[in-house]
């Protein structure tokens, strides 16, 4: 007689891999110097919209882009954390879900504080066809011409789920 088990652990994976991505925007947002009201508002449209694209396989990315209200031109956007989604991540993995916290603080620290009047928006990143989720509506993503893309490698994974981690900061002229 032989015996299989099968576990299928994508609801870990994908709850596992959407709370800490909204866990650590947390961690970004609060030692980033940004007010934390927004993202408390927005935690369960934030939530919802993540781990449905999660388990639909619709979500490419997560960003989190920070912007000075008072400017109206395309160098308004002072800042973006972009989490980005690899569903074959570890396809020969044994299932790990692990978090890297000192990344994030590594990144948060590498970027610096911002000043206290500016703010901060989500946008997720989807394949077409996506699930619709309330609270969530298009949007354009601000300009990054001005802003260099430092990649942090993967913060988070969920069995074959990676979010791996990058910013943006000013360029040096």
């Amino acid at each position: 007689m032989t015996t299989s088990v099968r576990v299928n652990t994508t609801t870990y994976a994908t709850t596992h891999v959407a709370a800490n991505m909204i866990r650590s925007l947390k961690q970004i947002i609060r030692a980033s110097g940004l007010d934390l009201v927004h993202l408390v508002d927005q935690w369960e449209v934030l939530e919802a919209g993540v781990t449905t694209w999660l388990q639909s396989k619709h979500l490419t990315g997560l960003v989190l882009e920070v912007f000075d209200p008072r400017e109206r031109s395309a160098t308004s956007l002072v800042g973006r954390f972009d989490f980005t989604i690899d569903y074959d991540y570890g396809a020969d993995s044994d299932g790990d879900l692990w978090l890297d916290p000192d990344m994030i603080d590594y990144v948060v620290r590498k970027n610096g504080v911002y000043p206290a009047q500016c703010r901060y928006t989500f946008i997720a990143s989807t394949k077409p066809g996506r699930p619709a989720v309330p609270g969530w509506d298009g949007t354009q993503f601000r300009s990054t011409d001005h802003l260099t893309r430092r990649t942090a490698g993967t913060a988070i994974t969920g069995g074959v789920i990676g979010a791996a981690l990058s910013y943006y900061t000013r360029t040096s002229k």
